[in-house]
């Protein structure tokens, strides 16, 4: 279904909610890409004006979730950043986000790949190794004569106690 274009009242309520009027207290300054409306006001006493959001969800102002925001809104919000950002910017941070996650989940994969090999190479050395390697004896008891004297083990026991 093909989306309409916006009537008469609806593109007039967009163009007075953006427009700074003497008689409006507030102004909207931009939407992020998940419809929540960012707004500023001018200080009546001067100073910095107020700014907020308006989340898309919720008409509460209290319920607000500054995770569900993007980092150059919260930017602006905060006055660190005087000029509000461009739905480009915001397509593009979401754009580059997305490109991070590919290469990591690319990186997680390679270096299952790489951890497998490994193992692989692992357990074949080891293998060559158990077939290469001579049986050892395990036993306590000393072997051999002379220059081919090979001491047993030992191992300490606790001493009987005396009375």
């Amino acid at each position: 279904m093909a989306s309409r274009a916006p009537g008469f009242l609806a593109r007039f309520r967009e163009t007075y909610k953006v427009t700074r009027y003497p008689w409006k207290k507030h102004v909207l300054i931009g939407t992020d890409l998940d419809g929540n409306e960012y707004w500023e006001m001018p200080n009546p006493l001067g100073g910095r004006p107020k700014r907020w959001v308006q989340m898309k969800d919720h008409d509460d102002y209290a319920v607000y979730n500054q995770n569900l925001l993007p980092v150059q809104w919260q930017a602006w919000l905060r006055h660190t950043r005087p000029v509000a950002p461009t739905t480009q910017e915001l397509i593009r941070e979401v754009q580059r986000r997305n490109l991070i996650q590919q290469r990591a989940k690319q990186l997680e994969q390679d270096w299952q790949q790489r951890k497998q090999q490994l193992q692989q190479e692992h357990d074949k050395a080891a293998q060559l190794e158990s077939q290469t390697s001579q049986p050892t004896d395990t036993t306590t008891q000393p072997t051999g004569q002379g220059d081919t004297f090979v001491p047993g083990e030992w191992n300490p026991s606790q001493a009987a106690k005396r009375r």
